[in-house]
């Protein structure tokens, strides 16, 4: 007995014709009240609702199909499906159904039924019936000795002739009927082959499954595919089925529950959308993956986390009332202890023997209504207990939940475990309110120690609710909600709940200390910093002169402003005399964050020691931290994203929502160096979207990623519109600026435009000067060095801003080096340089757009200076950049290539498809990448190192291969044809994506 057992799949599924296994038609939606409910659980039900798709099943349906073509072509065969009632069998086997009458076979479709009368061959009749209800009756030789057996199935068929029916021999009887069937089904197949659809066979009688075991064992060599339904609970089909599928007569297809995806895939395709959130939840709780209930639930609607569906609470109620008086007291009390309960437990709340109590369990659990595991008793679904519930009257269910409860608190008076959570229901229950709120205040408390902040918000926030008048349970909801709104990053309503809790308090005091600190670290969060250094003085004013757990927030103000020197003393200065874990692992996390702007060994030591203190505190929030900032140390040396992707799961596992959009960040950053442009975008939307709804601090650097990735693919607008968006957010942030203008400087080397690139650096070094706080990790940095020393002719590298610590910038620096010695003439120096450079750039994951850009740069340099390969390298990257689609860049190198004095091949390799078709020449292409742009041809006779007269000879090729007429007719079709080819605009900048 499985959790079929509890819902009824004939009352949900059958239709009106029974012959037809058509889907049905798309649900309308009505309004109607449970009336198998008593009234205060009575809900709006809008139903029918029915999945127009069906969603999984991918292997089950390719088997069904696979089977009904093989028997249009003379190979028979059996197969079953088996599983739990609402599991979709039947809806398998309509889509079986359907395949069918598509290629013009006819369906024959019967259904046994839960009948006390137990009447013979009902399946076999009513398909056969159905089956001929149409046809004319078959004269075919071959079934006449077998008429009067057929008699049996068919009652127009009986006569008073002498059968072949052996008399007294019921075995060969069975198998002479199935010789009969399977005649008639053959000689009803005719050339085009025929289904055979069986379903509910689990309520079959034994004639029926005689016959079916001779049709399985037989049918291989007729144009026939028999197909049954039925559940898997122990008994006489489950057992000829196995038989059958041993012995490879019948193909048996067990049907799993749906997993959550598939479960979210159906209730989306049922509504049209994507369900909410809340709903999502409800059906992975209750509908146990079960199409049916998921159906059913999403007909409750609004009302689906309490709505009991008819097809359960009738099946649920008739075997309630089939139990002896002392049996249905056992349910009745069980269903409040839970879904699964202690049946020790229920002993004590009935007050009953031992004895009595398994007696009753053994009685349910034979009536279908329980389930015994080992060692646990249970509901078979979560839906049967809520019919049990739902059958209760209101005093009888408190009843039972205050007998629950006394039984609970005597035998766990600590409430250790879920203990917790069943006290706060069984109070709930019984109506005492205040217990219930003190139950959920103190597994909101356990929730956030154990790191689980989304259940702890959900627990009290509830507690609040029902702390109602009693002011010292509401106070004590406030300060643990506050707290844990403050961890997971939701900003706005964590300032209005410390806010709260701070004006409840007296001025002075601990308690006004600690909700002071609280609210600084809130705005903290926020980027609010001014905010914070105001609750910080309060907190002093309060009482706290010379707290450590003032100083360690302060330090982290202080590196949130960029005070970075305040930062470190007073980081140092909590270490030295903190004893709190909490306040030492804060402490440790700033000095670690100042650290890896310069000594990224030293930054892991000391987040490495913060990770342990944290995890032998028992602290999950702080060990969260330190694990998010290892990881982005990681990202900066080695660009993996492994432990990235480690720690963003582990902060979204308990909730930590600022953290989770940090470490979304990260990812974009990460994805950027990796010249990924799409996955870059997709993780800086997550970002952005989190920041909003929380408030947090990384918007404006989510937006600005954002439009890097924009750049890279192509969509200058949009780009502008993230950067303008991030501006306005952030004013006077400096480092924000020069972010901004190390993006244009991107944009500019896209269309290796290295003069604009290098105004635009100048401007964003500028503006990291004015605030030097995690300057090292912008690429900007490293570019800046590089085209600066480029343009230099005395050979100088100049000094960044900030210590670079960034795998990309000290690979940058490096090419910037190499420039600089071939400029002074130490020509092994700079090959050597540019070599180190480059391996480190390469390994152990390829910057490649950054490496390639300081590549072209540096062969620049090599080429004007007369040190390396610059013909050696420039032949290497010209395929590497046409490959990647940027034929801006490509051209560029290639011209760097022609100036080498190389013969540079004039195939057309690297020129997309669509112009290749009209002859168009790799040179051609680059030429007409610039016409698109609207360039006249002595500006691409300078960026080709052509002469003007060349360039307008390969325009008049275009012209002619394009068919055009005139310019403005090229430029058009140029911007059309490399945008179609690349899914870009016409320079063809960024990765493939």
């Amino acid at each position: 007995m499985l959790v079929g057992m509890l819902i009824s799949e004939v009352l949900s599924l059958a239709v009106a014709d029974r012959a037809s296994l058509a889907p049905p038609s798309p649900a309308r939606i009505r309004v109607r009240t449970y009336s198998a409910l008593p009234p205060h659980v009575a809900a709006p039900y809008a139903g029918p609702v029915r999945c127009p798709t069906v969603v999984g099943r991918r292997a089950e349906l390719a088997a069904l199909r696979s089977a009904a073509a093989a028997a249009r072509i003379g190979r028979g065969s059996a197969a079953a499906l088996v599983g739990p009632p609402g599991i979709g069998k039947s809806r398998l086997a309509r889509e079986a159904a359907d395949t069918a009458r598509t290629w013009e076979l006819p369906v024959l479709v019967g259904r046994a039924v839960e009948s006390g009368s137990g009447t013979a061959f009902r399946p076999l009749t009513e398909a056969l019936l159905a089956g001929m209800r149409h046809v004319d009756e078959p004269d075919d030789p071959a079934l006449r000795p077998f008429r009067s057996a057929l008699g049996r199935l068919l009652p127009h068929w009986r006569t008073r002739s002498p059968g072949v029916d052996p008399p007294g021999d019921p075995v060969a009887g069975e198998a002479v009927l199935g010789e009969a069937v399977l005649r008639l089904l053959a000689t009803l197949a005719g050339d085009r082959g025929l289904l055979l659809v069986l379903e509910d066979l689990h309520w079959a009688d034994p004639e029926t499954l005689g016959v079916l075991e001779y049709l399985a064992d037989n049918v291989a060599q007729e144009r026939v595919f028999v197909l049954v339904t039925a559940r898997d609970d122990p008994g006489p089909v489950t057992a000829l089925l196995r038989a059958l599928a041993t012995r490879h007569a019948c193909t048996r297809l067990p049907l799993a529950p749906l997993a959550a995806d598939e479960v979210d895939a159906m209730a989306a395709a049922c509504l049209g959308s994507a369900p909410p959130d809340d709903l999502r939840a409800t059906l992975h709780r209750r509908a146990g993956g079960t199409p049916l209930l998921v159906e059913e639930l999403l007909a409750a609607g609004a009302e689906a986390a309490a709505v009991v569906p008819d097809t359960v609470a009738g099946l649920v109620g008739a075997r309630l009332d089939a139990l002896a008086p002392a049996a249905r007291r056992c349910v009745e009390a069980a269903a409040v202890l839970g879904a699964r309960f202690d049946w020790e437990l229920l002993a004590a709340v009935l007050d009953s023997p031992a004895e009595e109590v398994l007696a009753g369990l053994r009685a349910a659990t034979r009536a279908g209504l329980l389930v015994a595991g080992e060692g646990t008793v249970g509901f078979h679904h979560a839906l049967g207990r809520d019919a049990v519930l739902a059958a209760l009257l209101p005093p009888e269910r408190a009843r039972w939940a205050r007998r629950g409860l006394r039984a609970v608190l005597a035998a766990h008076p600590e409430l250790d475990g879920t203990w917790c959570d069943l006290a706060a229901d069984l109070a709930l229950r019984a109506g005492d309110t205040a217990r219930a709120a003190a139950a959920l205040l103190e597994a909101g408390w356990r929730n956030l120690d154990r790191g689980a902040l989304t259940s702890a918000e959900s627990v009290l926030r509830r507690a609040g609710e029902l702390a109602g008048d009693d002011p010292a349970l509401a106070a004590a909801a406030d300060d643990a909600l506050a707290d844990v709104l403050a961890a997971s990053g939701q900003t706005t309503e964590a300032v209005a709940v410390a806010t709260r809790c701070v004006r409840r308090l007296p001025a002075r005091g601990e308690a006004a200390v600690s909700a002071r600190l609280r609210l600084a670290g809130i705005h903290a969060t926020a980027g609010d910093w001014a905010a914070a250094d105001a609750e910080l003085a309060a907190a002093r004013r309060a009482g706290a002169v010379d707290d450590p757990r003032v100083e360690a927030a302060a330090a982290r103000v202080a590196l949130g402003a960029g005070r970075l020197p305040d930062a470190a003393a007073l980081a140092a200065g909590v270490l030295e005399r903190a004893e709190d874990p909490a306040v030492t692992c804060e402490a440790l996390l700033v000095l670690g964050r100042i650290a890896r702007r310069d000594d990224l060994a030293r930054a892991e030591e000391l987040t490495e020691r913060a990770l342990r203190t944290a995890e032998d505190a028992g602290l999950p929030v702080p060990a969260a931290r330190a694990r998010h900032e290892l990881a982005i140390s990681d990202v900066q040396v080695s660009l993996r994203l492994d432990r990235l992707a480690d720690a963003r799961d582990r902060a979204s596992a308990i909730g930590d929502l600022a953290a989770v959009a940090v470490l979304d960040l990260q990812r974009a950053a990460a994805h950027h160096a990796r010249g990924e442009p799409g996955e870059a975008l997709a993780a800086a939307r997550a970002s952005a979207a989190a920041s909003r709804r929380y408030r947090l601090a990384t918007l404006p650097k989510a937006l600005l990623l954002g439009a890097a990735a924009h750049v890279l693919l192509g969509d200058d607008d949009r780009a502008e519109h993230d950067m303008a968006e991030a501006l306005a957010l952030a004013p006077r942030d400096t480092h924000l600026h020069g972010e901004v203008w190390g993006v244009r400087a991107t944009r500019a080397l896209a269309a290796a435009d290295d003069r604009r690139a290098l105004a635009d650096l100048d401007r964003a070094v500028a503006a990291f000067a004015q605030q030097p706080n995690e300057v090292s990790g912008s690429p900007s940095v490293g570019l800046w060095m590089l085209l600066r020393a480029a343009a230099d002719p005395t050979g100088t590298v100049p000094d960044p801003p900030d210590p670079q610590t960034a795998r990309w910038n000290v690979g940058l620096a490096g090419f910037a080096r190499a420039v600089a010695l071939g400029r002074r003439g130490d020509r092994d120096g700079a090959l050597a340089a540019f070599g180190a450079a480059d391996t480190l750039l390469r390994e152990p994951v390829d910057i490649a757009w950054y490496r390639l850009q300081a590549r072209r740069v540096a062969t620049g340099a090599a080429l004007a200076d007369g040190w390396g390969d610059p013909a050696g390298w420039a032949a290497q990257d010209v395929g590497r950049w046409e490959a990647r689609g940027e034929h801006r860049c490509a051209a560029a190198v290639r011209g760097l290539w022609r100036r080498t004095g190389a013969v540079v091949p004039r195939g057309n390799a690297g020129v997309p498809p669509v112009l290749r078709e009209r002859g168009v020449t790799a040179r051609e292409a680059d030429v007409l990448a610039l016409v698109a742009e609207g360039r006249a041809n002595r500006d691409i006779a300078q960026w080709l190192h052509l002469s003007p007269r060349t360039v307008e000879k390969h325009v008049e090729h275009l012209l002619a291969k394009s068919g055009c007429t005139g310019r403005p007719e090229l430029v058009a079709w140029a911007l059309r044809v490399l945008r179609d080819e690349s899914g870009r605009t016409a320079t063809g900048r960024g990765p493939a994506v």
